[in-house]
């Protein structure tokens, strides 16, 4: 079973959710980062060497609304060695909300591990797994995925998380920085894929950013020119990372990296030689 942690944001609440979560080697999860190369940064790695990898979402109380970012793995077969099966719907129960509750939910990008819980049932007998939520798209993201050609093998699968929606008349289509409410802001987040966004949560005066893939691994505010082999564009993605990196830090605002470690959640932190993170206690 995966687990919740909550915490305030102003008058805003952010629940990080664990979906579940695998290990990975860490020498090459980066393009063309070796072992040797996070010698320095061992506080990241768990006891056995290996890389802890999260798969979580987040979800959102704001002003009336709630919110869920990202819809995890959801029930189907991967062929990714999980420490437990997928439980994103029995943890949101656990922090109090159920799947009819959600209002909106507001995808960073459309990769495999971030629909995977559009909808649930039987191939053949699909059925939404937030009935009375919208479901917010970017428009770049959603063409990029859709259009003919030939696409990365992590993407959407479309029969299954897509078409349902779009059958349901759910999907809605936005662009740049769309404002889910007043306190929740996309933030164009380009490179990982070509319509990713962050998103923004402000409220009384503090601020969170929830990453979705600009960032993978906490070890990224050290080396924010580190990224994975599966960013669609590097360039794009580093100079994405590093704004949003920088950002947070002048802002001491908290980040949310769904890949990040459970609890997932933390602060930018820096020693006057370089800058790193404290995940919240």
């Amino acid at each position: 079973m995966g687990n919740y942690r909550k915490i305030m944001i102003g008058d805003a609440e952010l629940i990080a959710l664990q979906d579940s979560w695998t290990k990975k080697e860490p020498g090459g999860f980066f393009e063309g980062v070796d072992a040797a190369a996070w010698e320095p940064y061992r506080e990241w790695l768990d006891d056995d060497g290996t890389l802890a990898h999260n798969f979580g979402s987040f979800l959102i109380r704001s002003q009336g609304k709630i919110m869920l970012v990202d819809t995890g793995l959801g029930q189907w077969p991967t062929d990714v060695e999980l420490q437990h099966p997928s439980a994103l719907l029995e943890v949101m129960l656990e922090a109090g909300v159920s799947p009819g509750d959600i209002d909106l939910v507001l995808f960073t990008h459309l990769h495999w591990d971030h629909t995977g819980w559009n909808t649930r049932g039987e191939d053949g007998a699909l059925e939404l797994t937030f009935p009375n939520a919208s479901y917010v798209a970017q428009q770049t993201e959603f063409d990029y995925w859709t259009s003919p050609g030939e696409k990365p093998s992590n993407g959407p699968d479309y029969d299954r998380v897509l078409a349902p929606i779009i059958a349901a008349d759910r999907l809605e289509l936005v662009s740049g920085e769309y404002a889910a409410t007043r306190e929740v802001v996309a933030v164009p987040t380009p490179g990982h894929t070509p319509g990713h966004v962050s998103f923004a949560v402000i409220s009384g005066g503090e601020k969170a950013y929830i990453l979705g893939d600009a960032a993978h691994k906490p070890v990224q505010l050290s080396e924010p020119d580190w990224y994975p082999g599966f960013d669609m564009d590097p360039v794009e993605s580093t100079k994405s990372r590093r704004m949003l990196l920088d950002r947070a830090e002048q802002e001491n605002a908290l980040l949310a990296g769904g890949h990040f470690a459970f609890p997932s959640m933390g602060y930018p932190t820096h020693d006057g030689v370089r800058r790193s993170f404290r995940y919240v206690d």
